[in-house]
């Protein structure tokens, strides 16, 4: 490999925006209508395979819910993770760290 294209893919390293990278990638209406899509899919199938295993319909409602609800968990779950390692900015110009 040459020297010239070496140094090029040095100069796309450094052009790399990280303020780019960071914008959400679907809008959060569309998220949450994902998320909700799927976790109604996840709680029904888990019923479905409880009751054709067991026949306990009882069980297989508590577990549908308890796996739907587990979708949720972990998506409020990472979004306060997230807001742990990056706070907003505060307009704020007296606060000087």
């Amino acid at each position: 490999m040459s020297s010239k294209n070496k140094k090029s893919k040095t100069k796309q390293k450094e052009e790399l925006n990280w303020d780019e990278l960071r914008k959400p990638w679907i809008k959060k209406k569309t998220g949450f209508i994902v998320i909700t899509i799927v976790s109604i899919a996840l709680a029904i199938l888990t019923a479905v395979q409880i009751v054709m295993g067991s026949g306990d319909w009882g069980n297989a409602i508590m577990w549908g819910l308890i796996f739907g609800a587990m979708v949720w968990l972990v998506f409020f779950g990472m979004s306060w993770f997230q807001g742990l390692m990056h706070p907003k900015p505060t307009d704020d110009p007296n606060d000087k760290k």
